[in-house]
């Protein structure tokens, strides 16, 4: 029997233990089935042992041992075979011995009623009843081969030689002949039921392996998703204030300044800087500084309108896009630029100690043939005059300021 396993199931071990496992239990669970089932096919039996011509005796006797047998087999094999937490050797070794005993049962039966004078009837209704119970266990128990096996010997040695010693030599041919038959059929289904249970198994490795990879792939496109979020991040992201730099703030501008137009809604900057930045710097440190620069991203955030977009474009120097003005007209970039001013002049807490700064700030409005680029230079003119005038000012851009802007230390 281990060379048709051999045969039929391929060279994996760790795959064959499970499969044989699994055959095991199943062949366990059918089993119990066919014990029960045996009750009330012992009963029909004994009905029709009667009316061949069998004393009541001889079918009495045999159907308490078969119906002893069977209560005894349906408990052991859910005990000994079908329950959990048993080693697969013991459970195999159980189920093996109380199949002998089923078959040993069952072989009894033309022994014990036989022979009859005058009643070859009731030789023949015991062989077919041997030959059905083997018949049933082929169905039931072919998945596991040993337990069969058992099963076969014990009904076919059994009843072969009861037979010949009743002098019923030709019937015991027969019914040999015929349980011998059994085995093909036997084996033929074992080999169906171990090829079909090793297709499952194997189908449910497969499919627990896709699962893997699928998961392995999911993982990897979310790492590689926040690997791109982070690059985006990167790319358009003041790495200390976590503003928009430099290219987001011109991408927003450019949009903005095209929706502008096209609904007549004007668009204007603020360019504005620290006034004597450096001095914070070279006073108490560029973490001081940084910290400083910190703490302005946040409150001129607070004081900004929603659709207002703020900006860090280098340095201390910082830019707002405000836009839908409404109908405030020019006067609100003005007004949004000095709420901006007022916040900066609140003393900041650096290292435990007050700091008092100003903002200059400088406010231009779009105009048709400008660029982006056009617009945040003429507001950075306009901060250039703020400065001039003394600092700590809102300065709104007009054509006298149209020339290259010179150098300014903050």
């Amino acid at each position: 029997m281990q060379d048709i396993w051999r045969l039929v199931v391929a060279p994996n071990p760790v795959l064959d233990d499970v499969v044989r496992r699994e055959l095991l239990a199943q062949s366990a669970q059918a089993s119990r089935l066919s014990g029960l089932l045996g009750l009330p096919v012992t009963a029909v039996v004994f009905v029709v042992l009667g009316a061949s011509g069998a004393s009541a005796r001889q079918s009495l006797v045999w159907s308490v041992l078969a119906v002893a047998t069977a209560v005894v087999y349906v408990f052991g094999v859910g005990w000994l075979v079908a329950g959990p937490g048993r080693p697969y050797r013991s459970r195999l070794g159980a189920f093996v011995v109380l199949q002998g005993a089923g078959g040993l049962s069952w072989g009894l039966l033309p022994v014990i009623v036989a022979p009859v004078p005058g009643e070859p009837a009731v030789v023949s209704v015991s062989c077919a009843a041997t030959t059905l119970a083997v018949a049933a266990n082929v169905v039931f128990a072919s998945g596991t081969p040993l337990p069969w096996l058992s099963f076969h010997l014990g009904a076919l040695l059994t009843a072969t030689l009861g037979l010949v010693a009743h002098g019923e030599s030709g019937v015991a041919a027969l019914n040999g002949l015929t349980l011998l038959a059994a085995f093909s059929l036997a084996r033929y289904m074992y080999q169906q039921v171990a090829r079909a249970q090793l297709v499952a198994r194997q189908n449910a490795v497969l499919a627990s392996d896709l699962r893997a990879e699928r998961e392995a792939v999911e993982r990897i496109n979310l790492e590689l998703s926040e690997a791109n979020t982070e690059l985006r991040q990167q790319a358009t992201r003041d790495p200390l204030t976590q503003l928009p730099n430099r290219t987001l703030f011109f991408d927003h501008l450019d949009r903005s300044m095209r929706h502008g137009r096209r609904n007549a809604t004007p668009v204007a900057v603020i360019y504005f800087d620290l006034d004597r930045f450096k001095a914070v710097n070279d006073g108490l440190g560029h973490g001081a500084g940084d910290d400083l620069l910190c703490q302005v991203a946040d409150r001129v955030t607070a004081v900004l309108r929603s659709p207002d977009v703020l900006a860090r474009l280098g340095g201390d120097e910082f830019v707002v896009l405000t836009h839908d003005f409404g109908g405030g007209g020019a006067q609100v970039p003005t007004a949004v630029a000095e709420r901006i001013r007022q916040v900066l002049e609140v003393p900041f807490s650096l290292s435990g100690n007050p700091v008092s700064i100003s903002g200059s700030l400088g406010v231009a409005v779009d105009e048709t043939g400008l660029s982006g680029e056009d617009l945040v230079e003429r507001a950075d003119l306009a901060l250039y005059r703020a400065k001039q005038q003394g600092r700590n000012r809102v300065s709104e851009f007009d054509q006298t300021l149209n020339r290259p802007r010179p150098g300014v230390e903050s």
